[in-house]
């Protein structure tokens, strides 16, 4: 027994490590296969006892139908060995339920279940053996029928265990075919051929079955693993985390919250378990109109059953607001029923406030508490869009502190600012509720008022008036008594326009007009602004055209040398004739050409224009070209004159660019690098309007200029005022100190040119010499000079003649 033992041992293990084989994709590790074990022995445990029951009921049907077979000892001892085989399988058997073995264990089951199914193989194959042949008809069928039932259940009752399979269907197969071959194969042809086909396909089936079912174990157990760890891990999460889970049942009643919820909100357990979600949320709504609007919205996300992800949601709990974000998916059945809903969430108070700050800060100035320039923009689009949909009418309402900056010079600006919020006060209460107001800068403010049906300007005067005088009333605070005036323009949308960037320009105009007319004024802009503002936007418009179509001209006014009175150079003067609006002054269009941006553009065409005339004049004429603050502080500037000048041919010493003290407000030292530079090329520098208050004594001390000009102001009122004439002087001698060239502008009579010759300027420049000319006109010019010239020379040497004959 024990020598049948070990060689079946040996040949179901080398059968065993072929089975497995068909599976090495799957079980690739030692866990694999001890997981693959432990779930065939559990498997094939819960089938075993219906095994043991049908082997028992075979016994006995067999017993009953060959009872009349000769030699009653061999059935008997058949029979009574086949119910010993079943109680001792039972007897050695692990427990029938709750069994969960162990890997050793389970090595241990699958190869006793696989040697006990291999005698049950031994058993039944001896029946067929010793009583078939004596057998009749009936005893032959049943036979036949039994073993039939075995082999083919055996395919799929045992193939958790595939060893067993073949330990049990062989012996079966090879002692039936031996008896059907010996009792004839001629009467049993037809069973043999049976049990041909049987042994071919059945491992077909069996390895098959073998490999799904190796499938579906390991997968159970990698999902069994999945869920072990998730559980952990929302263990930790609601043991460790402040965010909670939650979960409802198709009614949408609250099935389970995390502890975490609890702790948070402080309502009780027994509070929530059994309401609906609705219900817990209606019960808790803010009273905030606006918050309770969004919290109501999520209800109608769950009520239309669809996910929602970070939700945020105000309620309130023992009087104190709560914000919470929350998380929801809808879960349904394999039926498409839906089952509820599943999600997590946490208390956000603490973030929400913090952006609820920043979105306050981001809209309100931090100093008053009113709006900012950034909302003011927002609400200036919102009324644009209800003007143009609905025919709204809204005052814009621009008001200004009058000599406000005297007030943070000589108190301080600590009691500057206590000054400005007690009149943003005074300035909200006297402006209807309904009004928005705005500090859209240091001192400036901007009220947008909605006005009703037959309300016009007339009464937003009356308001703005009432502003005005309430902030001019005399102010007590902790930091003294002051006194404040303010200032108000007023323009009206649709009314003044339906641009409301016009309409804002319009009021900004009007504002003017008020500090103008003088302090604590009201006005409100009038046709006449209404029509200098279109002016000028059409100069804008236009400008950019005539920059892009060459519709600009360079005029020349002469600059003489005030001994001899020759012409030294040439200054450079843009003009633009309009189509419409004739000759625009440059003081008109330069200012618009900054501020639009295309001042650049122009500046480098009046340079290179300059110097291709220039070039064509005779070497010791010059041309001076006036650069723009803005284009004075690029940095491509030197580049752009050295480029202009090689390509036009010019010499560098015949150019003199005029700057203002404008021009340093990139910095002193950026002025300083820039001179340096173009001094570098052989360019001449001079300052312009020297003494009309845009240029300072320190600039000259910092700035190696080559000469300054006089401005024109000065020179009208010349000689005639005394402290002007100490002034004049005054230039004139910090130029010889500082070795400046002295040019003075503005010149238009004889007695100011005789006065400023005297008075040791260098050069002079204005109408009394010549008006700006063409440049077609300065050849002819030159000429008519050089006969001038040439005749007085003839005329003094022939008075010199008369006086050496006498």
């Amino acid at each position: 027994m024990f020598r049948l033992e070990r060689s079946f041992f040996r040949f179901a293990r080398a059968l065993s490590d072929a089975v497995l084989g068909t599976v090495s994709d799957i079980v690739t590790t030692e866990d694999d296969k001890n997981t693959l074990r432990i779930s065939q022995v559990e498997a094939f445990n819960a089938v075993r006892l219906p095994l043991m029951a049908s082997n028992l009921l075979g016994i006995f049907v067999a017993w009953g139908n060959l009872g009349n077979v000769d030699g009653g000892v061999p059935l008997a001892v058949w029979y009574a060995g086949m119910i010993v085989l079943v109680v001792v399988d039972l007897g050695t058997a692990p427990r029938l339920f709750g069994y969960r073995p162990t890997a050793e264990e389970a090595e241990h089951h699958y190869w006793r279940s696989a040697f006990v199914r291999f005698v049950y193989g031994i058993g039944w194959g001896l029946a067929i053996v010793l009583f078939y042949a004596e057998a009749g008809p009936q005893g032959k069928l049943v036979l036949t029928v039994l073993l039939s039932v075995f082999l083919c259940s055996s395919v799929f009752v045992l193939a958790y265990l595939p060893t067993a399979v073949y330990a049990f269907a062989v012996p079966i197969l090879a002692l039936s075919a031996a008896t059907l071959v010996l009792a004839g194969t001629r009467d049993h042809y037809f069973e043999l051929l049976l049990m041909g086909i049987f042994f071919v396909a059945f491992p077909f089936t069996l390895h098959r079955y073998t490999r799904s079912f190796a499938e579906r174990a390991l997968a159970l157990v990698k999902v069994d693993e999945q869920n072990q760890l998730l559980t952990l891990l929302l263990n930790d999460f609601e043991a460790h985390s402040g965010d909670w889970l939650w979960q409802t049942d198709n009614d949408m009643r609250i099935q389970r919250v995390s502890d975490a919820f609890y702790k948070q909100s402080g309502v009780p357990a027994e509070n929530i378990t059994g309401i609906t979600l609705d219900q817990f949320i209606g019960a808790h709504l803010p009273d905030d109109p606006d918050a309770a609007s969004e919290t109501v919205r999520s209800r109608q996300l769950v009520k239309a059953r669809e996910p929602f992800r970070d939700l945020p949601i105000q309620l309130k709990f023992a009087g104190k607001d709560q914000w919470w974000s929350v998380t929801g998916t809808p879960t349904y059945d394999r039926d498409g029923q839906f089952k509820g809903y599943r999600g997590i969430g946490r208390e956000i108070t603490k973030q929400m406030r913090q952006q609820m700050t920043m979105t306050y800060l981001a809209h309100h100035d931090t100093l008053t508490g009113l709006a900012n320039r950034a909302s003011f923009n927002s609400e200036i689009d919102r009324i644009r869009r209800a003007a143009t949909l609905n025919g709204c009418r809204f005052a814009l309402v621009m008001f200004d502190l009058d000599d406000f900056k005297a007030v943070n010079d000589t108190s301080g600006h600590a009691a500057g600012d206590a000054v400005l919020r007690a009149l943003c006060k005074r300035v909200e209460k006297a402006l209807p509720p309904s009004a928005f107001l705005s500090r859209i800068g240091g001192d400036e403010f901007a009220a947008v008022i909605e006005l009703t049906l037959g309300e016009d300007a007339t009464d937003v005067r009356d308001i703005a008036s009432r502003v005005v005088a309430a902030v001019s009333r005399p102010l007590r605070l902790p930091e003294g008594r002051f006194k404040v005036s303010a200032s108000a323009g007023i323009a009206v949308l649709p009314d003044d326009g339906n641009d409301i960037r016009a309409v804002m320009q319009l009021a900004d105009i009007a504002l003017y007009n008020a500090k103008v007319e003088g302090k604590e004024r009201v006005s409100v802009a009038s046709a006449a602004d209404a029509a200098a503002y279109a002016y000028r936007k059409q100069l804008e418009v236009d400008l950019r055209k005539a920059v892009d179509e060459d519709a600009l001209t360079l005029f020349f006014q002469p600059v003489v040398d005030a001994s001899t009175g020759k012409t030294l150079l040439f200054e450079a003067l843009a003009r633009w004739k309009h189509p419409e609006f004739g000759l625009i002054p440059p003081d008109e269009f330069i200012g618009i050409a900054e501020q639009t941006g295309s001042i650049q553009e122009i500046g480098a065409w009046a340079l290179n224009d300059a110097c291709r005339q220039a070039s064509a004049w005779p070497e010791h004429v010059r041309v001076a070209v006036n650069i723009s603050p803005l284009q004075f502080n690029l940095d491509e500037l030197p580049r752009l004159v050295a480029s202009t000048l090689r390509r036009n041919g010019l010499e560098a010493s015949r150019l003199e660019l005029e700057i203002t003290e404008s021009a340093y407000l990139g910095g002193i030292e950026q002025v300083q690098k820039i001179v340096a530079e173009l001094q570098a090329l052989g360019v001449t520098i001079a300052i312009d309007d020297f003494g009309t208050g845009y240029s300072s004594l320190s600039s000259l001390q910092h700035i190696p200029f080559n000469k300054l000009k006089i401005d024109q102001s000065l020179i009208r009122r010349g000689p005639a005022q005394k402290r002007t004439l100490s002034i004049l002087r005054s230039i004139v001698a910090i130029g010889k100190a500082l070795d400046l060239q002295v040019t003075a502008e503005g010149v238009e009579t004889e007695e100011q040119a005789i006065f400023l010759r005297r008075l040791g300027c260098n050069s002079l420049q204005g109408y009394v010499f010549s008006r700006p000319m063409h440049g077609a006109d300065i050849a002819g010019f030159l000429i008519a000079e050089t006969s001038r010239g040439n005749r007085k020379s003839q005329s003094a040497l022939q008075q010199g003649n008369g006086i050496v004959a006498a």
